[in-house]
């Protein structure tokens, strides 16, 4: 996959789960979801936890330094636990401020990569934990836990705005 590819589903499908967010009211967005107890807000923080993740290790890279993160080592459930517990504690403005300043610091961090980064283990990539790779190119794990991500929230989003 080249850069502009990435970029490419990276803004489309955020732009989509950014929609249904804009389109929940306000006030709704800290309630529990129709048949879920967690709220629109719990879901944006979720995302964002993702994307952040994906920021530190990317910036991390850059500087040389190796990355070993719990998620990546413990695996997708325990931090998933841990993030959803820390959700509802979070105001719904930090969450929404917090959630497009990390996007914006994605595209970022994607934008100076370089294709041979993205598609095979040059540059920055010998840097990345192999727990997180799993023998995957970055371009992929990359669209696992962002482009690939925002979908699977796409129907609960709509439920909280009772779509």
């Amino acid at each position: 996959m080249t850069r502009d590819e990435l970029l490419h589903w990276l803004l489309e499908t955020r732009g989509e789960f950014n929609q249904l967010v804009a389109a929940i009211p306000r006030e709704k967005l800290d309630k529990p979801i129709h048949g879920k107890k967690r709220s629109a807000r719990d879901v944006i923080f979720h995302v964002v936890a993702y994307e952040d993740l994906i920021v530190q290790r990317l910036r991390m890279a850059q500087d040389g330094e190796t990355t070993e993160f719990d998620r990546d080592r413990d695996g997708w459930e325990s931090f998933n636990d841990r993030v959803w517990a820390e959700a509802p504690q979070t105001d719904v403005n930090t969450v929404l401020a917090r959630s497009q300043r990390v996007f914006n610091e994605l595209i970022e961090q994607v934008r100076v990569l370089q294709e041979d980064e993205l598609n095979d283990s040059r540059g920055i990539v010998r840097y990345l934990d192999p727990a997180w790779l799993d023998g995957r190119p970055l371009w992929e794990v990359i669209g696992i836990d962002a482009f690939e991500h925002y979908p699977m929230h796409y129907e609960e989003l709509k439920k909280a705005h009772g779509v």
